[in-house]
């Protein structure tokens, strides 16, 4: 297993929209991943172009240096004619940068049956194309029925069962958060599949769900070592820091989840 920069930082993030060349905002990320000693970067299309105003078709070559995932993130407009093209660039841009995980975000809950429909779809389209290539393919575990297209792990699995090859990213924050799955029901269920990567941060379940979630490891009540040793099983898993906190935050997160790794 090994850890992977999603979010930089509070105060990288506000750096970073002071700068006003690309090349040298790329090379903050690469210098701040570097500081922090992730071994991976977690690159989310949503993110970089929100935050840091970057296009992911520009990522520079030395990012080869670290492992590199994409996360196709967001409420995903299944429906749309553009959902097909989206992917399909941003698959591209994976396979151009020798990523090893290309995960998507599920999508919303406005008429089920046929996004199920289309996301079925979407899958067997490109989960061959990925195995060709040698990336996997994963899908994220965000199963809030009221907000997302599956309601509960139960029916998430339900689902990526159909698809033995498809890879799981779990989302720890999320799924504790609500619908409050323990860690020992996360490993029951999800333990014996094809996990390919976590979504990691902390939670509170008793908090507003902007300040119960994407929290700095020791802000909330996971319990991230019986997690990760359950996890740790899996070859070429990685664990993407998705924390919304200060530098310091997101250091001593890192540094918190090694030292239960034991690196």
């Amino acid at each position: 297993m090994y850890f992977s920069m999603d979010e930089i930082g509070f105060e990288n993030t506000e750096k970073i929209k002071m700068i006003p060349l690309e090349a040298d905002r790329w090379k903050l990320i690469y210098d701040v991943a570097k500081a922090y000693g992730f071994e991976g970067i977690h690159l989310t299309p949503s993110l970089y172009s929100k935050n840091f105003e970057l296009d992911l078709e520009n990522i520079p070559a030395y990012f080869q240096d670290f492992k590199l995932t994409l996360h196709f993130g967001g409420l995903l407009k299944i429906t749309s004619e553009a959902f097909d093209e989206a992917l399909s660039k941003h698959f591209d841009i994976a396979l151009r940068n020798n990523m090893h995980d290309f995960s998507l975000h599920p999508p919303g809950a406005e008429e089920k049956d046929v996004c199920r429909s289309l996301l079925r779809r979407a899958i067997d389209k490109w989960l061959p194309i990925a195995i060709r290539n040698g990336i996997s393919l994963s899908l994220e575990t965000h199963v809030q029925g009221k907000y997302f297209l599956f309601n509960g792990l139960h029916e998430f699995t339900a689902f990526t069962d159909a698809f033995p090859e498809l890879g799981i990213l779990i989302d720890i924050s999320h799924n504790y958060y609500s619908p409050q799955y323990s860690e020992d029901e996360i490993l029951d269920i999800l333990g014996n599949r094809n996990v390919k990567g976590l979504h990691i941060s902390d939670a509170l379940r008793d908090a507003d769900f902007f300040e119960g979630t994407h929290l700095a490891i020791g802000d909330g009540t996971v319990d991230f070592e019986k997690l990760l040793k359950g996890f740790g099983k899996f070859a070429d898993l990685y664990g993407a820091l998705e924390i919304k906190s200060s530098n310091e935050g997101v250091a001593k997160s890192l540094r918190m989840l090694q030292d239960i790794r034991g690196e």
